[in-house]
């Protein structure tokens, strides 16, 4: 059995193999799956018929545009992972797929959600949408459920990319994205499944567990922080260590 080292592969070497896919098929498969997701989203397939029709499907436009916002860059963040390392082994494969079935599963629940949300917020109108404030909880739970899946497997495949490291040979500035990178991730989950445990612990009426998603920014600004500074030190250290060792020459 070949150790994952030898099994990846890229668009240059898949040929010489049997059994594995060139990269640029998975990609469009990918970004076909995208486009149908974004199909899910839109407010409606229905031509409005008339002037009331067209007014009430336009409440829907800031729930789609929010709810598109995030699909694309989840996109983006897919297109520059595979840009960065075209891995297309048999366990990459398997993550691929794993991650486009949970953002298809992914689509309702978002769309459900910031829907209701600026009806409520916005138009007035969404308070029909739940017969209890447990089914407002419920759906709290189902996102971040879907939220900290998705982070999951994004994860898992930066982990995947870090144990091939050598084999894309990179230096030191990529390798601290690497790490910055399944940082975000692990922020995302963390705060992702607070959320869950809000609104499956307490009496919370989905407010607080939607509130706690603001903690992403200042805890992703934190982490960015965090690495930027550790990065400098760890050039400060490499410098003077080769100060040192010219000095001994």
């Amino acid at each position: 059995m070949p150790s994952p080292e030898e099994s990846a592969l890229s668009d240059n070497d898949h040929q010489k193999h049997r059994g594995y896919i060139s990269l640029h098929r998975m990609d469009g498969f990918s970004d076909a799956v995208f486009a149908f997701a974004v199909t899910l989203l839109v407010v409606s397939l229905e031509v409005p018929k008339s002037a009331h029709e067209l007014f009430h499907l336009m409440h829907g436009f800031i729930a789609f545009g929010v709810a598109f916002t995030l699909l694309m860059i989840l996109w983006y963040q897919h297109s520059k992972f595979f840009k960065r390392f075209p891995i297309t082994d048999l366990w990459m494969i398997s993550l691929n797929m794993m991650l486009l079935f949970v953002i298809l599963m992914y689509v309702y629940p978002l769309k459900f959600l910031f829907t209701n949300l600026f009806d409520t917020l916005i138009w007035k109108s969404g308070g029909d949408s739940f017969s209890s404030v447990s089914e407002i909880r419920l759906l709290m739970m189902i996102y971040g459920a879907g939220m900290i899946a998705v982070n999951f497997v994004f994860f898992l495949m930066h982990k995947h990319a870090w144990r091939l490291r050598e084999r894309f040979d990179l230096d030191q500035s990529q390798i601290n994205e690497l790490y910055s990178d399944m940082a975000g991730n692990i922020v995302n989950m963390s705060v992702a499944a607070l959320s869950v445990l809000i609104a499956a612990a307490t009496s919370d009426q989905g407010a607080w567990a939607g509130y706690i998603y603001f903690l992403l920014g200042p805890v992703h600004w934190g982490v960015a922080e965090w690495s930027r500074k550790r990065m400098e030190k760890k050039a400060l250290q490499d410098k003077a260590t080769e100060e040192s060792a010219k000095a001994d020459v």
